[in-house]
């Protein structure tokens, strides 16, 4: 699925999408065999010999309680223990189990582990987000097709529903699309979807939180 606004991209951009989206992923989330919750997620580590890769997607994979205004209430619940499943990309529409590694209610990420094969090169993340930059927001809808969202980095802060470290693409991501890459021209990585609507992660705010993760687990 393409968003009408990418009618104009240019033929180098259409490339460099196209070769992220090989590492990017739908997920599904069950409990109790009934679906909990969908969300996207994208490779930022691959072990060779072992074939197993680290996905970041969105804590909201395992959220089972959420409202705009329980971020701050604090009252969001989570299942961790949530059965997770990675969708492949592949013509027989294959799952396989998926381990959650780490979660952060506060930045709203986590940390997937799936065996996987892979055949595509991991992105790189930018450390800075320039204002006005063009980018594309990457996902997965629930028939794992590719979604492509494309906007600028928007000069505007958050609403009172919203986390201060948000910036925005303006550009309206949906729900499936939660958790796959914002990326430019380039194919660097500037952050990650967060948010119904134009809300994402910078990946200044994401480094630090994978090296922490790395440091202290």
């Amino acid at each position: 699925m393409v968003n009408e606004k990418l009618q104009s991209v240019r033929e180098s951009a259409t490339k460099t999408v196209l070769q992220v989206a090989k590492v990017v992923l739908g997920f599904s989330s069950y409990v109790d065999g009934k679906l909990m919750a969908r969300s996207s997620g994208f490779l930022i580590d691959w072990d060779e010999r072992s074939k197993a890769g680290t996905v970041l997607t969105s804590a909201r994979i395992i959220c089972s309680k959420y409202s705009a205004l329980s971020q701050w209430s604090g009252t969001d619940e989570y299942a961790p223990n949530a059965e997770i499943v990675a969708h492949l990309l592949d013509e027989d529409d294959a799952t396989v189990p998926a381990l959650l590694l780490h979660y952060d209610k506060h930045v709203n990420i986590a940390l997937i582990k799936v065996e996987i094969e892979l055949c595509a090169k991991i992105p790189s993340f930018s450390g800075d987000v320039i204002y006005g930059q063009e980018i594309f927001v990457l996902g997965r809808d629930e028939h794992q097709n590719l979604t492509i969202h494309h906007g600028r980095v928007q000069f505007m802060g958050p609403n009172k529903f919203q986390r201060h470290h948000y910036l925005f693409s303006g550009c309206v991501i949906n729900q499936p699309s939660i958790g796959g890459p914002v990326i430019d021209l380039n194919g660097q990585v500037w952050g990650m979807a967060n948010f119904p609507g134009t809300a994402f992660i910078p990946s200044s705010i994401i480094l630090k939180c994978l090296d922490m993760w790395k440091k202290y687990q």
